[in-house]
């Protein structure tokens, strides 16, 4: 998935973690940012393509643990078990930087929810993300910066933004309505 669209997924999984907790403006405000920011680019699983990562993965004889090594892309950094294990300690942190984590979680959650779908196929390794810590890899494996991410980039995720922005402001009842309405 293309870092755009990263990002925007990243901002979906902040403002809908902050209606589902009933977080106020300031806050939800907060978890958008920290979600978005940790959806793509270096702060995000795609920290294995930075410069830094590379040298070490140069250097780092990980690939002697098979599979291709935890250190390539789409590797450690894209397992699922991750923010799995940092999920289970969320109940051991005290209360007020708790929020703070579980917006982590979900921005980097969202990376890996779209690794799923737009991850295509790579050299020696399957579509999506390992479901091992760095190997044996699932998902649906739409192309990367393809028409259906360009759909979703450019036309799905401003409508799924603009909605949640108008349901967390309360003024999105009617909107809220007619989509049910569609579905009755």
């Amino acid at each position: 998935m293309m870092g755009s669209t990263h990002f925007l997924f990243g901002t979906t999984a902040g403002l809908g973690v902050a209606a589902w907790q009933g977080w106020p403006a300031w806050q939800t405000g907060v978890a958008v940012v920290l979600s978005s920011a940790v959806a793509g680019g270096r702060f995000s699983p795609d920290l294995d393509q930075s410069w830094f990562w590379r040298k070490v993965d140069k250097v780092a004889p990980d690939e002697s643990l098979g599979h291709g090594g935890p250190m390539r892309h789409r590797g450690l950094t894209h397992w699922w078990g991750l923010p799995a294990i940092l999920a289970a300690a969320l109940p051991f942190l005290p209360e007020e930087p708790r929020w703070l984590m579980v917006a982590l979680l979900a921005g980097w959650c969202s990376h890996l929810v779209g690794d799923v779908v737009f991850g295509a196929r790579s050299r020696n390794r399957g579509p999506g993300i390992p479901l091992a810590p760095w190997w044996w890899h699932k998902g649906i494996g739409l192309d990367t910066g393809g028409t259906a991410e360009t759909v979703t980039r450019s036309y799905v995720l401003p409508v799924v933004i603009c909605w949640q922005v108008l349901s967390l402001l309360g003024v999105g009842d009617p909107v809220n309505e007619f989509v049910l309405d569609l579905f009755r």
